[in-house]
């Protein structure tokens, strides 16, 4: 009689335990995530569980500029569990942005899979304060088959298209279309700029060291056609080398991985 009233008791328990997870509130998820992104992103308001829910994704980078994601809804599959790792897939939505990203996590690293961003080129500018010399326009994409980041560095490949490139400097609209290239090998993150077409063709290569943050880049702004249309902007890359050309360098102290 004891040992069935203890397995009762047992069983319940296990039931009960298995009730709280299930029912676990959003903000537990809330909570997760802006203590994993260090502050930078925020849910609110909330509605739904852990496991399944929505509520308005804000990213704060820097800390104190906000950038609105819109609605965001994310599921987390439960049997990842199983494997001492947390699945989670993440869709946040605007009337001129969205995000469809599959975020996995354990073993001391996160992935991304099948991950796709869009959003307008001027949100750079919230990411980038300088890019607000330029008043980006245009639509900017990212899309990542496999990125796996870890105190090791990057791993993976990814690529950014800034579509219908255009800036308030210039007359010429749209200036081309440009691909970034990100090939992450470990603790160096090779970068590849090309110009798919347009007026102003824009090349360089580049590398990013996870350990440091540093990032250098050498490239090249060269305008293939309207030359006096496109002096305004190139006059802010510096002198004319011949041409028209102009040196496309940076050297900036970016987000480091330890």
């Amino acid at each position: 009689m004891k040992k069935r009233l203890l397995l009762y008791v047992v069983f319940g328990l296990v039931l009960y335990l298995l009730f709280l997870i299930v029912e676990m509130p959003a903000s537990w998820f809330a909570w997760g995530l802006n203590r994993y992104s260090g502050g930078m992103a925020r849910l609110d308001p909330l509605t739904g569980s852990l496991w399944h829910g929505n509520g308005k994704l804000v990213i704060y980078y820097p800390q104190t500029v906000p950038h609105d994601l819109g609605n965001t809804e994310w599921s987390i599959n439960p049997f990842w569990l199983v494997t001492g790792r947390v699945q989670m897939h993440l869709q946040a939505s605007s009337p001129d942005q969205q995000v469809d990203a599959t975020l996995r996590f354990g073993g001391n690293q996160m992935q991304l899979l099948d991950t796709k961003i869009a959003l307008p080129a001027s949100a750079l500018s919230s990411f980038y304060s300088p890019a607000s010399l330029i008043s980006p326009q245009g639509q900017v994409s990212l899309q990542i088959g496999k990125f796996v980041i870890s105190s090791k560095g990057l791993d993976g490949n990814a690529e950014i298209q800034w579509q219908n490139a255009a800036s308030n400097l210039s007359t010429v609209q749209p200036l081309g279309n440009y691909r970034l290239e990100i090939n992450g090998a470990g603790k160096t993150t090779n970068l590849k700029l090309t110009t798919l077409r347009g007026a102003l063709e824009l090349t360089g290569q580049g590398q990013w060291e996870a350990q440091t943050g540093q990032l250098q880049f050498a490239g090249s702004a060269v305008p293939r056609e309207r030359v006096a249309e496109l002096e305004p902007l190139l006059t802010i890359f510096g002198n004319d080398q011949g041409n028209g050309r102009r040196a496309l360098n940076l050297n900036l102290g970016l987000p480091r991985i330890n």
